[in-house]
């Protein structure tokens, strides 16, 4: 497993030295599990580089995943209305630990927008989605959870101490909104809003990304508004029955 986690999308492609080093584990026994991994279609070898890469075994298994939860079959519709409205690119997410996990993504592709894939892994304290969803958790597990993981620093705009987050947060669950105020990427904002599941908890979270020179106070409302009320669409239709 820790062989598998060492993939990354920053590092799709690894060498058996590379993952060695990673793992702080002796080569004979990497190219043992390794070999294994291959045998399985868990993991590929490039014969023209000698690295390794993950199989394709994982779509299936990463589709069978996501097929478990009718959340993104209901939200569907929704989120392709608000990605036509607002002419954005729009995202559906869960928590899982302290990251953000991209369960749907709709919209065709602007310029000054960053790159993100379903299943996609995002950190949660430095994304509007995430801050939603982070505001939802009780206080004993949102301290356990920031705890988890440095907060680094990924621009000059990220939040990095946790009682500035914490008073963010409180922000977040009182207005029933976050903003992404370039924290993540610079140039890139986001507004996100919660998705209500059983007896009310945030469940998931919804968004949409806007270059930073399409964010002006009136399109920031605008959007806040659609945003808001397409959450409480898709709340609304159920998906407490699914999560």
């Amino acid at each position: 497993m820790q062989v598998l986690k060492a993939f990354s999308a920053d590092r799709p492609e690894l060498g058996l030295t590379e993952i060695s080093e990673h793992l702080q584990q002796h080569k004979s026994s990497m190219f043992r599990i390794l070999s294994t991994l291959v045998e399985s279609g868990f993991v590929e070898k490039d014969p023209a580089t000698n690295k390794y890469r993950l199989g394709l075994v994982f779509l299936d298994l990463a589709n069978q995943v996501l097929n478990r939860y009718d959340l993104r079959d209901r939200a569907r519709p929704f989120l392709e209305a608000l990605a036509e409205k607002t002419g954005e690119i729009v995202h559906l997410s869960m928590l899982d630990g302290a990251d953000i996990v991209y369960l749907d993504k709709k919209g065709l592709g602007q310029p000054l927008t960053v790159a993100t894939s379903i299943g996609g892994r995002h950190p949660a304290y430095a994304s509007a989605m995430g801050k939603v969803l982070l505001s939802g958790l009780s206080r004993q597990d949102l301290i356990k959870t920031l705890e988890s993981k440095p907060l680094t620093r990924l621009t000059a705009n990220t939040i990095t101490a946790i009682p500035k987050l914490l008073e963010e947060l409180e922000r977040v669950k009182a207005r029933g909104y976050a903003l992404d105020n370039e924290e993540c990427f610079l140039g890139v904002r986001c507004v996100a809003a919660p998705l209500s599941g059983r007896n009310g908890q945030v469940a998931a979270a919804i968004s949409t990304t806007v270059p930073k020179q399409r964010m002006g106070k009136q399109r920031l409302e605008e959007l806040r508004r659609l945003v808001m009320e397409t959450a409480r669409q898709i709340s609304e239709n159920g998906i407490g029955s699914v999560i």
